[in-house]
């Protein structure tokens, strides 16, 4: 019988596996270590509220008491440097050693910084963590300039709360269109025009080649290739993606590959460890391969699965990843991932801000995104588990509920 769970990685998925392993029904001592002095907390306010400066910043995902009900021991300001999986203990910077008999990873990842002159200027920042949205908000003036290096979901966030505080902003893109990752031409076109209609100037295929301060402590970006330089920020935000917290893993001998690769469950490769959110590389039936998902939902869900397991309830994860962003005056959701080749229907009125994109194969909805429209992923989500074949034209049909669609023979 274990007696001791460890979870290292006090964040949003970490306090779900220490929570859902004790709801589940383990009796031993559960420890979670954060190297942060906060309880875990949500990161979407991050790049919403916290930067708007219409809410706080810091969300906690339990509260203080919810901890010390389900009697759960939470060590913060605790950085883990090694697991000894010998004598199966975790290892931190002060010292100090934990034994467990199962241990959960939920160690996340690192904004990525790129390597340019001048990338660790005061003012160059990213967004990860509840101190970087402290300090890129206190440098949003208005009537100042933002750089913002990245076009994905963080970028975009920052370009538009940058904007709504008075800011003027320019976002440079690597790629061909912004959020090209994650969604198709027809949603990337539609964030360019908004983006650019209050006033972004987005410069896509474009990167910096390095960045230097001025004597009063602004900002000069010059682009790589052109040798062009930006008007002077007062702040450069870099917001290129997510590197996957590893090194413990690794270091430990556990099978790393885009993250730590886990079976449906959350296990490692090695059967008293597990790892879940944003680090986690997990089978998928509705996927070749495996896949590692950054999202709030994912940290939560895949995170409660996990701790259910390590209780002794085994539970295979299998969900939809699911995502949303807030931009303006907008909500925008996206369930399941696009591909290219796919059949396209667009439900609404883009013009309007208020619409769903659905990509089919086979006559079958696998992928939707949707702008104010969250009653239309509600519907898709459960189309695309239905997996049933539906008929575009109605689809398209805005009069004609999503959950009373004709039937379509196979």
């Amino acid at each position: 019988m274990s007696t001791n769970i460890v979870v290292v990685g006090a964040g949003q998925a970490g306090a779900w596996v220490a929570r859902s392993a004790r709801e589940a029904g383990f009796a031993g001592t559960i420890t979670l270590l954060g190297d942060e002095s906060h309880l875990p907390y949500e990161r979407p306010p991050l790049s919403k509220a916290g930067l708007l400066g219409t809410g706080e910043a810091y969300s906690p995902v339990f509260g203080r008491e919810d901890y010390e009900k389900l009697d759960i021991r939470v060590e913060l300001g605790k950085r883990v440097n090694a697991i000894d999986r010998a004598a199966r203990q975790v290892v931190c910077a002060d010292g100090s050693r934990y034994p467990y008999d199962r241990l959960a990873l939920a160690t996340g990842g690192q904004a990525r910084r790129p390597v340019f002159p001048g990338n660790d200027l005061p003012g160059v920042l990213t967004l990860r963590r509840l101190a970087d949205a402290a300090a890129i908000a206190a440098r949003m003036r208005e009537g100042g300039h933002a750089l913002v290096v990245g076009g994905g979901w963080i970028g975009l966030e920052v370009a538009a709360a940058a904007r709504t505080r008075g800011m003027s902003v320019t976002l440079l893109e690597y790629a061909e269109r912004v959020c090209a990752r994650s969604l198709p031409p027809f949603m990337s076109d539609y964030l360019l025009r908004t983006h650019v209609g209050h006033g972004v100037q987005v410069r896509t295929q474009t990167s910096l080649a390095g960045v230097h301060a001025t004597d009063d402590g602004r900002l000069i970006a010059t682009l790589a290739a052109s040798d062009e330089r930006i008007e002077p920020a007062d702040l450069i935000v870099l917001g290129v993606g997510l590197a996957p917290d590893i090194e413990l893993a690794a270091a430990a001998g556990l099978h790393v590959e885009n993250g730590i690769v886990v079976d449906e469950t959350g296990a490692t490769s090695d059967p008293t460890i597990f790892a879940a959110g944003d680090v986690a590389c997990m089978p998928l039936s509705w996927r070749q391969g495996r896949l590692r998902l950054e999202s709030w939902a994912n940290a939560q869900n895949q995170a409660i699965a996990v701790g259910r397991t390590m209780a002794g309830d085994p539970v295979s994860y299998d969900d939809l990843p699911w995502f949303w962003s807030d931009q303006y005056d907008l909500n925008i959701q996206m369930v399941g991932l696009f591909s290219p080749g796919r059949e396209q229907v667009v439900r609404g009125d883009p013009s309007a801000h208020s619409f769903s994109l659905f990509q089919l194969e086979g006559g079958r909805i696998v992928a939707a995104a949707s702008v104010n429209a969250p009653r239309d992923l509600k519907h898709a989500k459960q189309l695309i588990k239905k997996a049933k074949p539906v008929d575009a034209v109605s689809l398209a049909d805005v009069a004609i509920p999503l959950d009373r669609l004709p039937a379509v023979a196979a």
